[in-house]
């Protein structure tokens, strides 16, 4: 994965943590804020910016881990965490590692691919 998708997995992990701390603290639906994010979870690298914050509140709200009211170029400006939200980010894990065994999940359910054969080659065996 490139250094970009690293970041975006990394901003969308630390909005998760900093909702859950929100909540706790008594906080149902804080103001989403870059640098407020970044304060609350000890973020190192170089600082959130309101963009990557709005894409990850996109992510999470697609995901189901928040609800709240998508408004276009802002996200979801006061996201509250859903139960499945507080359950991913109770756990600790990254969401990139979530994602991973969803889609594995997944691909274990498919059915295998059925090869075809038309009439014509059916009835000539």
């Amino acid at each position: 994965m490139s250094a970009v998708t690293d970041r975006q997995w990394a901003v969308r992990d630390a909005v998760l943590r900093w909702l859950l701390a929100k909540t706790t603290e008594g906080y149902r639906s804080p103001i989403l804020d870059a640098d407020a994010i970044g304060g609350e979870v000890g973020w190192v690298a170089s600082p959130l910016t309101r963009d990557e914050v709005v894409d990850a509140s996109m992510f999470l709200f697609k995901e189901n881990y928040v609800t709240g009211v998508p408004v276009m170029g802002i996200g979801i400006p006061r996201p509250m965490l859903t139960v499945a939200g507080r359950r991913v980010a109770k756990t600790g894990k990254p969401l990139r590692y979530t994602d991973d065994v969803q889609r594995a999940k997944l691909r274990q359910r498919l059915p295998a691919p059925h090869t075809e054969t038309s009439a014509t080659t059916a009835a000539v065996k």
